[in-house]
């Protein structure tokens, strides 16, 4: 009797944890994988803004100049391409689940673009800068064109068709947009101090 009473506590325990265990699979499953980069990226905008112009020689200052330049002009494209987007999202109230691979690619290219610039920007910096840039950059590749479906934003996994919620795409459309400004603000600071150096 003993036995059997142990038995069917041991069914039903086995029962809850496999009930458990799905729900959470089932939880885990329903959130969009996404990684925000933007931190990443502005701790990186951040160090070069302090460090970057220390010890740059006149004759290479020019150069680093241009290549600030493009990675700034870079950045903004991408920022303005996703403000535009989620405000037609929200004006227009679309619903979660319809594909937008035309949109998608777009901000796929751009942050690409993102890339070069900073590939650009580290190549003439000291090698801690150089270290952490390409670490960055390494990671955001993997998560563009990485084996595993994954995304830089809650936007983009919204254009992707994923279900993803009202309250995470504004606060996604928020914080990444203001990263993403101080980063052109930072680069805009580091240009102007090159500047007087290139006089």
């Amino acid at each position: 009797m003993q036995k059997m009473i142990f038995s069917k506590m041991c069914a039903g325990m086995a029962f809850s944890f496999l009930l458990a265990f799905a729900a959470n699979v089932a939880a885990q499953s329903k959130a969009a994988p996404v990684t925000d980069i933007t931190v990443d990226l502005q701790e990186w905008v951040r160090h070069l803004n302090s460090n970057a112009d220390k010890n740059l020689s006149r004759e290479k200052a020019p150069e680093l100049h241009r290549y600030l330049e493009s990675l700034k002009m870079s950045l903004q494209d991408y920022m303005k391409t996703r403000k535009r987007l989620s405000d037609s999202l929200f004006r227009n109230n679309v619903a979660p689940g319809k594909k937008d691979v035309y949109h998608l690619e777009v901000l796929k290219e751009q942050m690409s673009a993102v890339m070069t610039g900073m590939r650009g920007v580290t190549d003439l910096t000291g090698r801690e800068l150089q270290e952490k840039g390409d670490r960055l950059n390494n990671r955001i590749y993997d998560i563009l064109y990485g084996e595993q479906t994954h995304f830089l934003s809650y936007l983009e996994a919204f254009l992707a068709g994923l279900d993803v919620t009202r309250k995470d795409l504004a606060l996604d459309g928020s914080t990444c947009y203001r990263r993403l400004q101080e980063c052109v603000h930072l680069i805009s600071d580091l240009q102007g101090r090159i500047n007087k150096k290139m006089k």
